[in-house]
């Protein structure tokens, strides 16, 4: 059963009736609906649902959460110069949407504004879509609980990384007091950064929020309309939406100038010949992130990945008795001048090679432009981690 009214099972009705009478001996009341959805967020232990609600009402109170639309949204002007972001008409079960260029984002005019005001802007952007979600509900002549997100990823680098502490906090408010109030997460338009990003990223989001997120990438834009009337969906997202003063305001001049592509280093391959990138994957550098880019000049190349488990402690101790381990088949280039990218997050200390085999080809050398990234997902560092890699053309 879904858990919410009209569809109870037995069960998840006792959680309802036990929670009712919990809340009755503070003297509390609430609608069914607004307390189903506390149930669903932990799995109806009443109990559980319980401490979030009342610590919920607490928060609400002391912050005057019910009058907060009665105030202008906090960091207007400042967050317009940030990034491109606002409400846009709602999905196919009438759910309001909020969109957001989230690679566009300045992030360092974002890293100084007042965090307060920053996290008081987000809870002001919820309240609006609740209030929202009631209109809708007149509208449609059913209930509407939950939102829904548009995230374009075009433009992002690993400077991202350097918000997720405040993206953190926004996550963690969102959990503690709007259960249930996230229907899907569409994150669109994935750089190749972005395997990276999301390692680090869904780390503090908890699972049922996770499993809400749908990823895109640009070829895969027209599966929003699964989800969305195209009347409903800005043209830049495969709908057909052109609303007056534009769907939603102008990306930032100076952020339309960020490239997302990585500085590439050349590299020729000798007929025959082989060319391999290794990563030290030790157990020094904590839980590392490999992420690749490259481009190659013709289809002789091909291009596999391999890891090489080091011996540790309950496992083999000679690393000759350990073999390499294809975790990307080696197999032929598809598309030249293509960039082609890639992730792998090492399961354990060890040696991760990248190969580029050019021994199909008997007479010419090839060339390939290639990136090679490695980051921590645990590391406080904004950045990626310098690397050289151990280079051999063999």
């Amino acid at each position: 059963m879904s858990g919410y009214l009209g569809d109870l099972s037995s069960v998840q009705e006792k959680s309802l009736e036990e929670l009712k009478e919990l809340l009755s001996t503070e003297i509390i009341t609430a609608d069914e609906a607004t307390l189903l959805r506390f149930l669903r967020a932990r799995s109806f232990d009443a109990k559980a649902a319980y401490n979030q609600y009342t610590q919920t009402r607490e928060w609400r109170i002391n912050n005057d959460i019910d009058h907060i639309l009665d105030q202008d949204r906090p960091l207007e002007k400042e967050v317009k110069k940030i990034v491109s972001c606002g409400f846009h008409k709602h999905d196919k079960f009438g759910r309001p949407c909020y969109i957001e260029h989230t690679g566009r984002m300045d992030i360092a005019a974002l890293l100084k504004l007042p965090s307060d005001q920053f996290i008081a802007w987000h809870i002001w952007n919820n309240e609006k879509q609740i209030q929202r979600m009631t209109q809708l509900s007149k509208k449609f002549d059913r209930p509407i609980e939950s939102m829904v997100h548009i995230h374009d990823t075009a433009g992002a680098t690993m400077v991202l990384r350097k918000a997720l502490n405040s993206f953190k906090r926004v996550a963690k408010l969102d959990q503690d007091y709007y259960p249930e109030r996230m229907g899907k997460i569409f994150i669109v338009n994935t750089p190749w950064v972005f395997p990276v990003l999301w390692k680090i990223a869904k780390i503090f989001l908890d699972p049922k929020t996770r499993a809400k997120c749908v990823v895109l990438k640009s070829s895969e834009l027209h599966k929003l309309g699964d989800y969305f009337n195209p009347e409903d969906l800005p043209e830049e997202f495969g709908g057909t939406c052109r609303c007056d003063n534009g769907c939603l305001p102008p990306i930032p001049k100076h952020m339309l100038e960020v490239k997302d592509n990585p500085q590439l280093t050349e590299q020729s391959i000798g007929a025959k010949k082989t060319f391999t990138y290794t990563v030290d994957c030790d157990s020094k550098k904590g839980d590392l992130s490999i992420a690749w880019y490259f481009k190659a000049t013709s289809k002789d190349i091909q291009f596999g990945v391999k890891f090489k488990p080091k011996p540790h402690s309950g496992w083999k101790d000679d690393a000759n008795e350990i073999d390499d381990i294809w975790v990307e088949d080696l197999e032929p280039i598809l598309e030249c001048e293509t960039s082609i990218t890639g992730f792998y997050a090492p399961p354990c200390p060890g040696i991760c090679t990248l190969v580029w085999d050019n021994s199909n080809c008997k007479w010419l050398s090839r060339t390939i432009k290639y990136h090679v990234m490695v980051s921590e997902a645990d590391s406080d560092s904004d950045e990626e981690i310098p690397t050289n890699g151990n280079k051999e053309n063999s």
